[in-house]
């Protein structure tokens, strides 16, 4: 779970059985020298689930982690620019392969490293005036 307004990711366990949730991590998603206001955007899950990924708003980034299976706890991946100014959404496409991250006045494409779950700036990206989201078709 993402909370925008702190920039935290909640990590929660649920007992299925007992229809409870319990708290696992919270981590803050910005780095620890940046001090302007924190905004998170987005959340997502690599296809696989081994990867988690999320966008900074507030300090215009994209922030990998690596999802442990066994506890649910994440470890921080990588963060990188989100190729723009204030991130608003992304989508990972079907392949897993690429993301398209919606930012402020762009939109730019980045790849997936399937195996590491690291991402790189594909050098591409379009004008649009305000892309707020972005839904990725089968």
């Amino acid at each position: 779970m993402l909370d925008e307004l702190t920039a935290d990711v909640q990590v929660l366990r649920r007992d299925a059985r007992d229809a409870r949730l319990a708290p696992v991590q919270s981590l803050a998603i910005s780095s620890e020298q940046y001090k302007g206001t924190k905004s998170g955007a987005e959340i997502a899950p690599s296809r696989d689930g081994r990867f988690i990924y999320v966008e900074d708003r507030g300090e215009n980034t994209l922030v990998g982690y690596r999802a442990d299976a066994d506890t649910g706890e994440l470890s921080l991946l990588q963060r990188l620019p989100s190729g723009g100014d204030k991130p608003w959404g992304f989508a990972i496409d079907p392949s897993g392969r690429w993301m398209l991250v919606a930012n402020a006045a762009k939109v730019s494409l980045f790849a997936v490293d399937e195996a590491t779950g690291g991402l790189s700036e594909a050098g591409q990206s379009v004008d649009s005036a305000t892309p707020l989201s972005i839904a990725s078709m089968p």
